[in-house]
């Protein structure tokens, strides 16, 4: 099972040599076992890799989603919270990499299916959440709100300069959004 690998080293290992030259002897290494062991458990890199980006996908979006079903916070403090587990927890990696350049520009070129259809899910959980407690003018443009707030999530991190600064943005950006 691949999951017997903690995903952290993996992503780490890939994030600082790339994934084109990232070896399986780095990420053994990062791991503390043997190159034979990953090869014996994923077959290729490249099976690796895969699994370590769905892994990463399905992690991001279980936490979102659960920030989104959060009651007793209010709607801008669930929809802040969602994109913060989305793409906001992954600044300090994508800033950190040397590499971030490449990862960024594939996944503009050509995102994997797994990343849109998991967005499709967290934009239509944030729509409902919106449909359900937002305000009136929202209620009817909760889709569009939702999607626009997704991609203000990703562009804000790479246009502010650390966690802090997206979150503080995000906040006002939501609250404008779907104040009352």
């Amino acid at each position: 099972m691949p999951g017997d690998f903690p995903l952290d080293p993996i992503v780490a290992t890939f994030a600082r040599y790339g994934v084109r030259r990232a070896s399986m002897n780095d990420v053994a290494v990062a791991l503390g076992v043997s190159r034979q062991s990953l090869y014996n458990r994923f077959g290729s890199k490249a099976s690796l890799a895969e699994w370590a980006m769905q892994a990463l996908i399905d992690g991001s979006l279980v936490s979102a989603l659960a920030s989104i079903d959060q009651p007793a916070k209010t709607l801008p403090a669930r929809l802040v919270d969602a994109l913060d587990a989305w793409v906001g927890r992954h600044m300090g990696a994508l800033h950190a990499s040397p590499h971030s350049a490449e990862v960024v520009a594939m996944l503009r070129r050509d995102p994997p299916d797994a990343v849109r259809a998991a967005e499709r899910r967290l934009v239509a959980a944030m729509a409902e959440a919106i449909r359900l407690s937002g305000p009136g003018s929202a209620v009817s443009r909760a889709g569009s709100m939702a999607q626009a707030l997704c991609w203000t999530a990703r562009g804000l991190v790479h246009a502010v300069p650390d966690h802090a600064g997206f979150r503080r943005q995000l906040d006002h950006i939501v609250g404008a959004l779907v104040a009352r």
